[in-house]
């Protein structure tokens, strides 16, 4: 081997050596750990904004599955059933009568998006107190 070949040789060599090398698995184990810790000591608070007073119901135990009477709520608050405006003593009746005839019939209400909470709730409370166990909520497309 010729001395030129073998000071480029050492050349190269050198530039080797002085080329820095990072080890990421230390870097890794490092990231991971913090992620943990972030994720250990981060609380979440579930705090809303506003207080929301809720409307009072007599029976609190509601499940939504759609089936049978179709009960409307307009923004006025008046209920109509099968295109027929009714009152309160009626809507008890007709519910009272539907649940007596089938015992799996359920109840659709669809509500005005201008509807106060308060007379979905009276219609899904008048319901319950009929037996109709099968509450649903209607939406627009």
């Amino acid at each position: 081997m010729s001395i030129s070949a073998r000071a480029s040789g050492l050349r190269a060599r050198r530039r080797n050596r002085n080329q820095a090398m990072v080890e990421l698995t230390p870097l890794i184990d490092i990231v991971f750990q913090l992620l943990i810790f972030f994720l250990l000591t981060t609380t979440f608070q579930n705090n809303p904004s506003f207080r929301v007073k809720l409307p009072k119901a007599n029976n609190t135990d509601v499940k939504q599955e759609p089936k049978a009477v179709v009960v409307s709520v307009g923004a006025d608050g008046k209920i109509e059933i099968e295109g027929r405006v009714i009152d309160d003593a009626q809507l008890e009746a007709l519910l009272c009568n539907a649940a007596s005839s089938d015992g799996s019939t359920g109840v659709n209400i669809r509500a005005d998006a201008a509807a106060e909470h308060q007379y979905v709730v009276k219609v899904m409370d008048k319901a319950k107190t009929c037996g109709l166990e099968r509450l649903g909520i209607l939406h627009g497309r």
